[in-house]
């Protein structure tokens, strides 16, 4: 989701970032962005698709991205050589991991592969598509099999998602946004950043998920906790739904 519709949200109107609870899974967990060659937000976008896809196995994981890559083909912005190009990646991408049941069994293709595909689904939230030059190599492979392993582990501590990607959005589409994972009665979103404390960005964020998406009954699940996990540092940054709702307008 484009940060300026996060940003919308009128700071006098939500919890402050200090408001959050925190709870490190690790003792001094950090894997840090400084050797990583990719940049941090396109780790983050691929971790959250790749755990979608993978662990949860999310066949509609790309849908995001095949809607824009259509509407390329579509205004005549792409070839349909180059369409199916990207549609055989994602087929590929299905084979290598179908039958894989370790995140360290994941082959080092796949992770170039859904790499290309993301570029896709952030070409749809940001209406421009960017090749890609720089791919995952040794060191950004492992920091990704590392934090996905840290999913696994946080999802087994607090519930297995029972719907990813869900639609959070106002009637009129100004702002909108597809919230990452809903545990049975926690609304989480997931990041990937050296940042250790809870930030503003990522309250007005979660919030931005919340009120459009459940507050506004856009979708019907009853909410009680709102949640950051930073697989990262493995930390969990939670507030209870009981007091954030009367501050919301």
């Amino acid at each position: 989701m484009p940060s300026k519709q996060a940003k919308s949200l009128p700071l006098n109107k939500i919890i402050k970032s200090q408001d959050f609870k925190i709870k490190h899974l690790s003792e001094d967990a950090l894997i840090s962005e400084a050797d990583e060659t990719i940049t941090p937000s396109n780790v983050g976008t691929e971790l959250d698709y790749l755990t979608r896809f993978v662990m949860l196995a999310d066949d509609h994981a790309f849908d995001l991205a095949n809607i824009e890559l259509k509407r390329y083909l579509d205004h005549g912005l792409i070839t349909p050589v180059e369409f199916m190009r990207v549609i055989n990646k994602e087929e590929k991408l299905g084979r290598l991991t179908e039958s894989i049941s370790e995140v360290d069994d994941i082959p080092n293709e796949v992770f170039r592969l859904a790499l290309d595909i993301c570029a896709w689904e952030v070409a749809f939230r940001t209406k421009k598509y960017i090749k890609l030059t720089v791919y995952p190599d040794r060191v950004i492979i492992k920091h990704m099999k590392v934090m996905m392993k840290l999913i696994e582990d946080f999802f087994d501590q607090f519930g297995w998602p029972m719907r990813d990607a869900f639609i959070a959005s106002t009637k009129n589409g100004y702002l909108s946004g597809d919230g990452d994972y809903l545990l049975k009665n926690t609304l989480v979103d997931l990041k990937a950043s050296n940042v250790t404390k809870m930030q503003p960005y990522w309250v007005c964020q979660l919030l931005l998920y919340y009120t459009l998406g459940f507050y506004n009954n856009h979708n019907k699940e009853k909410i009680d906790h709102l949640m950051i996990y930073n697989a990262r540092t493995d930390t969990v940054f939670y507030i209870d739904v009981a007091d954030v709702s009367l501050r919301i307008c």
